[in-house]
């Protein structure tokens, strides 16, 4: 990481953010995302595995690789989020953030001087109480992203709303669970795209970030274009079996070459 903490990089506009899920309860695919270049990995503590302890070595492997490490909370609950900011995470990816109220309920619970964080510097965040009080607080309410999953049809009549939260750092798109949402059932669906446009949009206006999960890599300019900057392409365990489905390909296909 640059001196420019991951929040500032967010915010300050540039060049695109790349990132991938982590699937895996084990702190080595948090070091190879690091080796490749990845500018964040987002910990899926949502949808994957992981124990209190998993997340405590990934988040510390975020800092050993320079990765800024950002994690996908199961729920919104105060502990929950206390939790992995004290583990260290730079950022917070909020699942179905619906409304303004939602995620001036969550700003709150990541901030200390003006919202209702639990005080303590004696975890990884605070140094292990090498940082003062003071200093700890500034630095940390300065530093922690939050980042809103816009996943749900009524957060899409809420939009600007969300975005005009202070402290809501980026308007994130859930395509998955906003097919669902819409009953549309397709990504491509011409409502899940008019849905994730619009919340692109609103990001843009509201001066915050926008993003999107992604399969792959092909459809980056057309989402760049549309105003994102922030994207979550793939996951540890999809790159892996790509590779080794193209791998595995490759050797049979030798192979029925070879006895032609």
């Amino acid at each position: 990481m640059t001196a420019r903490t991951f929040r500032q990089r967010l915010l300050g506009g540039g060049a695109p953010l790349v990132s991938s899920f982590i699937k895996t309860g084990h702190y080595q695919p948090v070091e190879v995302a690091g080796v490749a270049g990845l500018d964040a990995v987002v910990i899926d503590a949502e949808h994957a595995a992981f124990s209190v302890s998993d997340l405590d070595a990934c988040l510390m492997a975020c800092r050993a690789a320079g990765v800024a490490g950002l994690v996908r909370v199961p729920d919104t609950r105060p502990a929950t989020l206390l939790q992995v900011l004290d583990m260290g995470a730079e950022g917070v990816l909020m699942p179905h953030v619906r409304s303004a109220r939602d995620a001036a309920e969550i700003v709150a619970c990541t901030r200390y001087a003006t919202g209702v964080r639990g005080f303590s510097n004696s975890a990884r965040a605070g140094a292990y109480g090498g940082v003062p009080m003071r200093e700890h607080i500034v630095r940390q309410d300065e530093s922690v992203s939050v980042i809103c999953q816009i996943e749900d049809a009524d957060a899409l009549e809420q939009l600007d709303a969300i975005a005009a939260v202070d402290g809501v750092d980026c308007l994130f798109v859930g395509r998955a669970d906003l097919a669902v949402s819409l009953r549309a059932f397709d990504l491509d669906h011409p409502s899940v795209a008019a849905g994730t446009r619009a919340a692109l949009a609103a990001a843009t206006r509201a001066g915050k970030a926008g993003g999107l999960f992604l399969g792959d890599g092909r459809d980056v300019p057309a989402w760049l274009a549309a105003g994102a900057s922030l994207f979550v392409i793939g996951s540890d365990q999809s790159m892996l079996r790509a590779g080794w489905r193209q791998t595995v390909d490759g050797v049979r296909t030798a192979h029925s070459e070879e006895i032609r």
